[in-house]
């Protein structure tokens, strides 16, 4: 999949490069910082590179490369005797999303939907009560997540874009999924 996502980045670098007109065709690249509110873990803080090429006057793709910080909350049941103890553990998970979305710009409101991949890179005991040791954590390496999202595009000169977002991410196979409230600052390449 790393590899279809390459072919694509590739192939509209390209296609961008070899026109001579622009036909409204434009690259727009810059940072996002994300702000997952999940549905069952709380906030999940992130940023990350954009890339946005319009195809056209409307139609066109945005991708990127973000970091996420996830936290997970486990109770554990330990029974001693007649007495039950609970401990609480939570830990930190972090992820990069790759996303590749079909954008439709226009002049009041833009859309975004897609897929996107999640790689699980790391884990961090963030809160164990005493008593509760943490030796291994396992995770999916990959997930899928599907995305839907709406933005508005404030021009703030004629090459800087800021663009606040508002985006619902679905993790499939996890039946979890988050409210994102999110803002860009992307720069025109002509």
């Amino acid at each position: 999949m790393t590899k279809i996502y390459f072919t694509l980045f590739a192939s509209l670098f390209f296609i961008h490069s070899s026109k001579a007109q622009n036909n409204g065709k434009e690259l727009q690249l810059g940072v996002k910082i994300t702000n997952d509110l999940t549905l069952y873990n709380g906030y999940a803080p992130g940023f990350g590179g954009q890339v946005v090429y319009k195809m056209g006057k409307h139609g066109g793709l945005e991708a990127g490369l973000y970091y996420e910080s996830r936290y997970q909350g486990f109770i554990t049941q330990v029974q001693t005797g007649p007495t039950a103890n609970y401990y609480i553990t939570k830990i930190t998970e972090s992820w990069l999303q790759l996303p590749l979305l079909y954008r439709f710009d226009s002049k009041f409101i833009n859309f975004v939907i897609g897929p996107a991949l999640d790689y699980f890179i790391g884990w961090k005991v963030k809160h164990a009560d005493p008593g509760v040791t943490v030796n291994d954590y396992d995770r999916n390496a990959v997930r899928l997540v599907t995305s839907i999202g709406i933005s508005k595009s404030f021009d703030l000169s004629p090459t800087i874009i800021l663009e606040p977002e508002a985006k619902f991410n679905y993790f499939p196979s996890e039946d979890d999924g988050g409210l994102l409230l999110n803002i860009s600052l992307r720069k025109r390449l002509h």
